[in-house]
C-alpha cells in the first residue's frame, strides 16, 4: 500500500509537470528582445564607412536625431525611455554617427558640410525624402547646418538645450568650459555624469546607459580616450562659425531650461532672429538645466507628431493636452509639465 501511494503521488507529480510544462511552452516567445538598434554602415563614393541607426516604425515619420558634442551614434539609446510613445506616434528615429567617435575613424579633413552629407546619403539609401531634425547641445550646430541645406525636404526641427550663438566669436572666446570636458574622456563617470538634482535619476538605468554611451564613443576601437576627435569637433564649431539658416522655412521648436548654465547669454528672440523665415515655438522651463531635451523629451515626441503647440502637463494625476493660453492658469491650478509618471 505505502509502494502504491508513493507511485500515486509520483503519477499526479509528472502529470502536473507535464500540464504545467506544456503551458509554459505554449507561452515561449516567438522572437528575441531587442538589445538595442543595430548600429549599420554605408559606404560613400570614396569607401569611407559611414555608421547609422535607423530604429522605430519604417513607415513612420523620419526623425533625423543629431546627439551632444563628443557622442557616438548609440547615444540615441538615451530616448529608449519614451520608447513605447515613439512606437505608438510612429515615429522612426535615425541618427548618423560624427567623425572620430564610437566606430568611425578619424579624419582631419572632414567639417559639418561633410556630416550633413553623411546624413543626406543615408537618407537617400533609406528612400526618405521628408524629415524631421532633432538636434541636442552640440549636436545644434550640426543639426542646423543639415537644414540650410535642405530647406525643401523639413516638416519641423526641434531643438534642445542648444543655441544659435555656438560659433560666434563672443561664444568661441568664451567656450573654455567647453574644451575642459577633453579632460574628461579617461572617465566616462564624470564626462557623462548628470548632477543628482537632475530628474533623470529617476528613470531606471538612465545614468548607466549614460556612462556605457561615454566609454563607447572614447574607447570602442581602441582610441583610449585619445581627445584629438573632440578637439576636432569643439574648434569646428568656431571654425565653421554661425550657420546661414535665414532661409529655413518650416516650424522651429526649442526647449530650454531657463537655469541652463550653458546658455544663459541667449535672448529669447535668438532663435527668431537665426531663423527669420520659421515659426519658432519657443519652449521654457523655469528652474530647469542642460537635460531638458530628455525630461521633456515627451512634449518633443508630441510636437513632432504633430500635436504641437498644445503643451502636455499632468494634471490631478492625468495626462492632458492644453493650448499655450491655457497653460498658465493649468500651472497655478497644480499642474506640471510633462507626463504623470514624472510625479512617480
Amino acid at each position: 500500500m505505502i509502494i502504491i501511494a508513493r507511485t500515486g503521488i509520483l503519477l499526479l507529480l509528472l502529470l502536473v509537470s507535464s500540464v504545467e510544462g506544456a503551458s509554459v511552452a505554449d507561452q515561449m516567445p516567438g522572437q528575441f528582445d531587442s538589445l538595442g538598434p543595430t548600429v549599420q554602415q554605408l559606404e560613400n563614393a570614396d569607401g569611407r564607412r559611414i555608421h547609422y541607426i535607423d530604429d522605430g516604425v519604417d513607415q513612420g515619420v523620419p526623425v533625423v536625431f543629431t546627439g551632444g558634442l563628443g557622442t557616438s551614434v548609440r547615444a540615441i539609446r538615451l530616448l529608449d525611455f519614451l520608447r513605447t510613445l515613439r512606437q505608438q506616434l510612429a515615429i522612426r528615429m535615425i541618427t548618423v554617427e560624427r567623425n572620430g567617435f564610437g566606430q568611425t575613424d578619424y579624419d582631419p579633413s572632414l567639417d559639418m558640410s561633410s556630416y550633413a552629407e553623411d546624413v543626406e546619403l543615408v537618407l537617400d539609401h533609406l528612400g526618405i525624402d521628408k524629415f524631421i531634425l532633432f538636434g541636442i547641445s552640440g549636436g545644434g550646430p550640426y543639426t542646423a547646418k543639415i537644414a540650410s541645406r535642405n530647406n525643401d525636404r523639413l516638416i519641423s526641427i526641434h531643438m534642445a538645450a542648444t543655441s544659435p550663438l555656438i560659433g560666434q566669436a563672443d561664444w568661441c572666446e568664451a567656450s573654455g568650459a567647453i574644451s575642459a570636458y577633453r579632460d574628461l574622456l579617461a572617465y566616462p563617470m564624470q564626462f557623462f555624469g548628470f548632477p543628482s538634482s537632475s530628474p533623470m535619476h529617476h528613470v531606471e538605468g538612465f545614468q548607466d546607459t549614460a556612462f556605457d554611451e561615454a566609454a563607447r564613443a572614447h574607447n570602442l576601437r581602441g582610441q583610449g580616450a585619445d581627445p584629438t576627435p573632440l578637439d576636432h569637433e569643439t574648434l569646428l564649431y568656431c571654425k565653421q562659425g554661425v550657420i546661414d539658416t535665414s532661409q529655413v522655412e518650416t516650424d522651429l521648436y526649442v526647449y530650454k531650461g531657463l537655469a541652463d548654465a550653458l546658455l544663459k547669454t541667449e535672448e529669447d528672440d535668438q532663435w527668431q532672429t537665426s531663423y527669420p523665415k520659421a515659426k519658432v515655438i519657443l519652449r521654457q522651463y523655469p528652474g530647469e538645466g542642460h537635460d531638458v531635451q530628455y525630461r521633456h523629451l515627451d512634449q518633443v515626441l508630441l510636437d513632432m507628431a504633430g500635436y504641437g503647440p498644445q503643451i502636455l502637463v499632468c494634471k490631478a494625476g492625468s495626462n492632458q493636452l492644453v493650448p499655450p493660453s491655457e497653460i498658465k492658469q493649468s500651472l497655478a491650478g497644480g499642474a506640471t509639465f510633462g507626463l504623470c509618471i514624472w510625479q512617480q
